[in-house]
């Protein structure tokens, strides 16, 4: 990711001395306009995987919502099947991974309940021990955590929070394989032009006089590297 952002630092000064000659390019300014966009997304996405890095290695969000609600479960006493009624809103247990959702009861059995996980249409039926108050799920974070989500939510909110920074992921990919797309077509059109070379400045020189590397004279400061012809190396010399 490093790597990128210089390469479009890189392509931006070129496309900005590209600018100095032909100041009103509109397919030059453009390109600058999107690498300048590029360079910022970039730079927010180098500052969010050191941000996940660094929660990552201080502690697990799934292992630790999944503690929490495993110590909360077993101190909270479930209710008599009489207490249920449809329609009222509860935390069921999603036989999946074993973790407590919002859902709804929309049937009350003998022995057991049917409930609709928010979100979904399906009936999915649970006992009775799988089965809590809606309260007992929310109560407020304790202090320093009043901006996270309540234990309940933990999970659905991970799955989400992760869902955004996959979709972040992509929208970069994406305005990369633009940018370079861009860039190539810019070169493109460029060495198509009368009177300009396409070859690179680091080829090998036409004639004898020519110097390689003669295209960076004068770029940050340093003149044009002199040619200095050593002798001819003779056979039995030395």
């Amino acid at each position: 990711m490093a790597d990128d952002l210089r390469n479009y630092k890189l392509q931006l000064q070129q496309v900005e001395a590209a600018l100095l000659t032909d100041p009103q390019n509109e397919e030059l300014l453009k390109l600058k306009t999107d690498l300048e966009e590029v360079i910022e997304l970039t730079q927010d996405l180098i500052k969010t995987q050191e941000g996940e890095s660094k929660i990552h290695s201080s502690s697990n969000d799934d292992d630790v919502t999944a503690s929490l609600l495993a110590a909360e479960n077993a101190a909270i006493p479930g209710r008599s099947i009489s207490m249920w009624h449809v329609g009222e809103k509860c935390l069921a247990k999603w036989k999946t991974d074993g973790m407590f959702y919002e859902a709804s009861i929309e049937e009350v059995n003998a022995s057991s309940l049917k409930v609709k996980f928010d979100g979904y249409t399906t009936l999915e039926p649970v006992s009775l021990n799988d089965v809590k108050s809606i309260g007992s799920g929310t109560k407020r974070p304790s202090s320093g955590d009043e901006g996270k989500p309540t234990k309940g939510y933990n999970r659905e909110y991970l799955k989400k929070k992760k869902q955004k920074k996959q979709q972040r992921f992509k929208q970069i990919e994406e305005e990369r394989e633009s940018e370079k797309n861009k860039w190539l077509n810019f070169h493109t059109k460029a060495s198509k032009k009368p009177g300009i070379r396409s070859k690179s400045i680091f080829a090998s020189p036409d004639n004898l006089e020519g110097r390689v590397g003669i295209g960076t004279c004068g770029i940050s400061g340093r003149p044009m590297t002199e040619y200095t012809p050593g002798e001819k190396w003779k056979k039995g010399s030395g």
